[in-house]
Parts: structure tokens; sequence; C-alpha cells
């Protein structure tokens, strides 16, 4: 049995004129706290984006619209946007009979977009066993598929029948991009990284490159997995320059996601050429993230850090420096300052667990700092 997501999850619409308290509910809150909104927000966006690739223009249509709804509500959340114009996409459980290939992407579609997945690989099963071709094949892939970017998780043998019905249909309709996506994705559910990225890389030559926004996303993953920093971030670019207007906002939350939760293992930066590495990522984040409330929020605390850690701030005695600059008619005051002070990254690693200094207190007070290192320093002069 598939395990059912919570309702807010696979809610595909919202009334015209809709309260605030609706709009939240829309994305969890509650049963989620209000600080699980970002994360609720991009998990939406995720879940419709890896739906908009289905077989039949209708499920294409529906997801696109609830993409939309999701950024026009998102937008008044966390912007405070008005939108008083609801919409989104209905979703109906379909009669199970199918004899044309039309009728059986718009059952499984209806079916996956109610979270029936149990019911869509029946009948993507059933398609497959009386049909026996690439047409079958490629729909229950991406039934496969939408579960596993759906839930996180899949069984091996659920994975393993996904990937070799995608495989087969990439043999036999090699220009159909959705059948590259499917077996991109289940080849990075079953850790075959580097097949996937070979995929990917065989899709854009099969197609004529046509590789879509979603593969590319792939790439971003694969790369990330690889520690390939360089190329993760040339995908993720490539992701959002390639996403039709749709899919765009769920296109750059996801990369941004990806790129921000790496950067965050970068953390605390030791060198300066982990700062480099690290602002470098961040950067490419940010312009991500543009037009997406939660990405933009998501990235700003590191995107913070990425200026000011390689800031200097002094650490000597500010005595000393007082009557240096006096008896030297301040000429030596500059000279002073750049020799007795150090990157904010550094005096953050080396104050940690000290007698708190005034030059620490200065890096390490503000929240941001505090939020992205997952530390509560707690830090105050009154015991000074």
């Amino acid at each position: 049995m598939v395990a059912t997501r919570e309702k807010w999850e696979t809610t595909s619409t919202l009334p015209r004129g809709a309260s605030y308290e609706q709009m939240l509910e829309f994305f969890g809150i509650p049963p989620s706290t209000a600080d699980a909104l970002d994360d609720n927000i991009s998990k939406k966006r995720r879940r419709w984006n890896h739906m908009s690739n289905s077989g039949n223009s209708v499920g294409r249509q529906k997801a696109a619209e609830v993409l939309k709804l999701i950024q026009r509500v998102s937008q008044a959340v966390k912007r405070g946007m008005a939108d008083d114009q609801g919409g989104g996409a209905e979703t109906e459980i379909p009669a199970s009979v199918f004899e044309t290939l039309e009728e059986l992407w718009r059952i499984l579609s209806e079916y996956v977009f109610a979270d029936e997945y149990d019911e869509a690989l029946r009948v993507a099963r059933e398609a497959v066993s009386r049909w026996r071709n690439a047409d079958a094949a490629s729909a229950l892939a991406w039934v496969v598929t939408s579960l596993v970017n759906d839930a996180g998780i899949a069984h091996p043998r659920l994975v393993a029948e996904g990937l070799e019905a995608a495989q087969f249909a990439v043999r036999m309709q090699p220009g159909e991009v959705r059948n590259w996506e499917s077996t991109a994705s289940l080849l990075l559910a079953s850790s075959m990284v580097q097949d996937a990225v070979a995929a990917i890389d065989q899709a854009e030559r099969a197609t004529g490159g046509r590789a879509t926004a979603l593969l590319y996303l792939l790439r971003t993953r694969a790369m990330v997995t690889l520690k390939r920093a360089d190329e993760a971030m040339v995908a993720a670019v490539r992701a959002v320059t390639r996403a039709e207007p749709a899919v765009a906002a769920a296109i750059r939350s996801e990369a941004t996601d990806v790129l921000v939760s790496w950067a965050a293992t970068m953390l605390p930066i030791r060198s300066d050429t982990d700062l480099t590495r690290y602002s470098e990522m961040i950067g490419v984040a940010a312009w991500c993230s543009h037009g997406v409330p939660e990405a933009e929020d998501r990235v700003r605390a590191y995107r913070m850090w990425a200026i000011n850690a390689g800031k200097r701030v002094f650490v000597g005695s500010t005595r000393m420096r007082s009557f240096l600059a006096v008896i030297t008619g301040f000429i030596s005051l500059p000279i002073h300052n750049r020799a007795r002070s150090q990157p904010a990254w550094q005096i953050f690693n080396e104050g940690q667990g000290k007698e708190i200094t005034e030059a620490f207190f200065i890096v390490a007070a503000p929240a941001y700092v505090q939020k992205i290192h997952n530390v509560r320093l707690g830090l105050s002069f009154q015991d000074q």
C-alpha cells in the first residue's frame, strides 16, 4: 500500500476571496506550525511540478493551473499581495475503463493527482499487460516516478519495475522527453547517479537539444551528490532558463532548495577558499530564488553571511589602538587596524566556547549568523 499524504498536499483548489486562514490551510498551516510555511510551500510546488509532465494535455493543464494558484497564494501569504481569484483544478476519481492511450492517461492523471497511487499502479500494470508496448511502459514509468518524487521513497522492487519500464520506453521512443525524465529520476532513486547523468546527457542528444528544466533539475541533484559544485550551479541555471512559464516558480524554488541545502553543509567556513565557494553557491541560489517568496526567504540569511563573513573585524586592544593613534598622529591607525583584525568567519569559529570578546559579539550576535550555523549562543556582556 502507498502511504497517503496530508490532505493539504493534494488539495488543488481554493475558493474566490479565500481568507488568510484558508490560504494558510492550503499550505498545511495547521496541522503544521507557522514556522513550517516555507517548507510546505516548497513541498507543494515540487509535487505539482513533477505532476506537470503527464502524458495528456488535460493533465498538464490541470497541473499548470494548480502551480499558478500556488504562486499567487504564496505571494499573498508571504508578501501581503491580495489574491481574490481563487481557482486551481478539480480532480475526480475516474472510471478505470480505458480503450485508448488518451483514456489511459486521463485515468492515470486523475488517480495520481488525487494521491490514489495504488489504483494508478493497478491501471498502468493492466495497460502494460494488455498492450505490451512503449506507450504503456511510458505510462507505468510516469506513475512510479510521480510516486517516488511525491513520497520521497518507494519500495526498491517498485522502483526497479518503474526503471525497467522507463528504459524500455526510452529505447522505443527516444524522442519522448518524458521517458528520459522518468529514467533519470528512477536512476537517481536507485543511487545510480553516474548512470543518471549519462541518461540526461543522452537525452539532450536524442531529443535534439530539447532537454527540459526538470532534466536539468535532476542533473543539479546528481552533481550535488557527486560533489561537483561548478556543474551543479551550471545545471541549476539551465533548469531555470529552460523552464516554461507554468512551472518556472516551481523550478526556481526547487533549484534554490538544492543549492542552499548544499551550501549549508559548507558551514562553518574555515578558509578563504571555502568562503569563495560558499559565496558562489549562495549567489547562484539567490539568482534562482528571484520572484519566489519562500525561496527568497530561504536564501536570505545565507546570503547575508556570504556578504559579511569576509569582512575584517578588529580583535586587538582598543586602548592600545587609541594610544598608537595619538602618538603617531593617526598615521599608524589603518596599518594597525589591518594587522590586528581577522575575517568574521575566523572570529566566529575561534570564539565559540570561549570568553565573549567584543569582536566575537559583533560577529555572532546577529540572529541570521546563529540560525544558519544552527547554534544558540545566548550572547550577553552583562557578566563582563
